[in-house]
């Protein structure tokens, strides 16, 4: 039985992964178990719920798994076939029927198409490229059993490999890979559960990693972030990381001078950070340029404190954030915070339960200086302007209270207010605005409508709690207008450079604090 037991060991060391139908698992453990017969592997399931218990059977522990009902007792036998990537790869690109096709490349042409179906045509045209394997430029060999090489140099043109979901289980056979491989630059090793490599293997396994850019760790089972940092030292080159679905929500400052030095891409998404001073953490990462955090359950945003005349000296080349689907309460200190970021220039961020797009965008635009796109939608300079305005009017009265009160008031209003004193500059002073606006108001406001075209002007009299679409009928039928209808923007009597556009129809005048005397203008 020992001799048995070793020729197991040797087949199966702890760590191996193995795959049984659709289930992904890990052998903890290689022997007897008491009570039953023969050689057993103990599995720990990446599918936590997919086993019977902990490790433990009739109260004697065998192994350890991370959930109650990760583990399971399995027979070697019943571990299917390995195969080596060469074998792998040949199989599914060499064999170039229509029915062969990579299922992941067809998938890949769709989105970049735009298409769901494919003519025959071109699945025969797809697969006779993928049928000339040395010059393969693309591998995808994703939810095969790999867990070895082969024999991968004539693949010099390779340059991007996807081997997620398959059963490779350490640095060692990554490496192997990778040195046979000169032009890789893009590894995909998502899904997979890769044994901690030790200090001597990382120096040993480092010059084969060199060429790498960007490889992709997505649910890999990282549940430490200092383990993740310890591994980095593998890719000393790397410019883009994904994390994605990895269970660690504790970071810590990264030591630049080891590992990341020229990263630009990090994806955090779907991680279990949930505390946004675990993220400023990484602000001492010079060259990041994206970072994606969606999905955290990150609920406030919070950064050091620095004058509003300043920025802070973290994240100085960030210029792309995401923070898609984050329940975060209050946009505005939110967004007043993110102005502290030097470069920032894209935010993704889903609105408020209470809020929606519109108003989400207004407050980003008027609160980070620096913004040019929010969710992909380009920033121009007329809502800018109208957004600022808004703002700028929004305070008016608090800034001239605090302006009272004292310097120290004064500079916690610009502290939560960021980029008041740049609107002061661009504006001038809201002091002529402020009695205006405490004044009793009448309901309704003498306004001048100035078709742009043909310069007639019409003086009326209108409710302030018109909506747009309401004025729009008047001033078409007034104007005798036909077909399109006319959009309409106001300029602020006391502050005649502010045109500020009336873009939603459903919005009233009094929202856009169109005042007595201004002047609506007809385009």
């Amino acid at each position: 039985m020992v001799g048995i037991i070793d020729d197991v060991q040797l087949f199966y060391p702890l760590g191996t992964r193995i795959k049984i139908g659709d289930n992904y698992g890990t052998v903890r453990y290689v022997g007897e178990v008491t009570g039953h017969m023969g050689t057993w592997l103990g599995i720990e399931w990446d599918d936590g719920l997919r086993g019977k218990h902990n490790g433990i059977v009739d109260g004697k522990r065998y192994f350890q798994t991370q959930t109650p009902t990760g583990g399971s007792f399995i027979r070697p036998g019943k571990v299917g076939p390995c195969a080596t990537l060469e074998d792998a790869a040949r199989e599914r690109y060499l064999n170039y029927d229509s029915s062969n096709v990579d299922e992941s490349l067809i998938r890949e042409a769709q989105l970049t198409l735009q298409a769901s179906l494919f003519e025959v045509v071109g699945m025969d045209k797809i697969a006779r490229k993928q049928s000339k394997f040395e010059q393969l430029a693309e591998v995808s060999v994703d939810q095969t059993p790999v867990n070895a090489a082969g024999y991968l140099k004539e693949l010099t043109h390779l340059t991007t490999l996807n081997v997620s979901h398959t059963l490779i289980w350490n640095w060692e056979i990554v490496a192997s890979i990778a040195q046979q491989l000169p032009s890789l630059t893009n590894l995909n090793l998502s899904s997979n559960r890769l044994v901690l490599p030790t200090s001597s293997q990382i120096t040993e396994l480092e010059p084969s990693f060199r060429q790498l850019k960007r490889i992709n760790l997505r649910s890999c089972g990282f549940s430490d972030w200092m383990d993740v940092m310890h591994t980095a030292l593998l890719w000393p080159n790397i410019l883009s990381l994904g994390l994605q679905e990895n269970s660690f929500g504790q970071l810590a400052e990264v030591d630049r001078k080891k590992i990341f030095k020229q990263l630009h891409e990090l994806d955090l998404h779907r991680t279990n950070i949930m505390d946004f001073d675990q993220v400023a953490k990484l602000g001492n990462l010079t060259t990041l340029r994206l970072l994606n955090i969606m999905e955290n359950g990150i609920e406030e945003i919070k950064l050091p404190d620095c004058d509003s005349q300043e920025k802070l000296n973290m994240f100085v080349s960030l210029e792309q954030l995401n923070l898609l689907h984050n329940p975060i309460w209050n946009e505005a200190d939110a967004f007043n915070e993110l102005d502290k970021l030097p470069q920032l220039k894209r935010l993704s961020k889903t609105p408020h339960l209470k809020s929606n797009f519109d108003e989400m965008f207004s407050k980003a635009v008027a609160n980070i200086a620096s913004l040019q796109f929010i969710n992909k939608t380009e920033v121009t300079a007329e809502q800018r302007r109208g957004a600022e305005y808004d703002i700028w009017k929004k305070y008016a009265l608090e800034w001239m209270q605090a302006t009272q009160e004292g310097p120290d008031s004064l500079r916690e209003f610009c502290r939560r207010h960021r980029t008041y004193p740049m609107l002061l500059e661009k504006y001038g002073s809201p002091a002529d605005f402020v009695p205006r606006s405490q004044a009793k108001q009448s309901n309704l406001i003498n306004v001048s409508i100035r078709h742009q075209l043909t310069g007639e002007t019409w003086q009326k009299k209108v409710p302030r709690m018109i909506t747009v679409q309401t004025l729009q009928g008047l001033v078409m039928k007034r104007f005798r207008l036909s077909g399109d209808v006319p959009q309409l923007c106001y300029v602020d009597a006391l502050h005649p450079d502010l045109v500020v556009p009336l873009d939603n129809n459903a919005k009233t005048l009094d929202f856009y604090s169109v005042q007595e005397h201004d002047t609506v203008l007809v385009q």
